[in-house]
């Protein structure tokens, strides 16, 4: 049996790329990856940069491609996210330790991210 979903949000094993930059001093460095899930209410996503910590605020968007009936004309989505963690990716088919190059960053958005126009 499985058990019961606690996340309040659904998650959409959805690949988009994303590209961030921290909010705040230092932050005009913008760094690129890939979502792994999106959600509602935030997203998971792969980067190669260990540079975010709990906590950081950010500022994300998601460049989401055409897709009939869905999106017919793709376009980019952007929003304000809070870092909730930050870790290495441990793939197990290919190393047996965290990856030197690989980040798993899980964020939060802070409200509904929006359409860019």
């Amino acid at each position: 049996m499985d058990p019961p979903e606690r996340r309040r949000h659904r998650r959409l094993g959805a690949v988009y790329d994303i590209s961030c930059r921290k909010m705040g001093p230092g932050g005009s460095e913008s760094y690129g990856g890939c979502t792994l899930d999106v959600s509602s209410g935030g997203l998971y996503f792969e980067a190669r940069a260990d540079v975010f910590k709990a906590g950081d605020l950010l500022r994300v968007e998601l460049s989401i491609q055409p897709t009939p009936g869905l999106f017919e004309f793709g376009g980019k989505i952007a929003g304000f996210a809070k870092v909730l963690r930050a870790s290495n990716i441990i793939d197990s088919a290919v190393e047996t330790g965290p990856s030197a190059d690989r980040y798993g960053i899980a964020v939060e958005f802070c409200r509904p991210p929006r359409l860019c126009t």
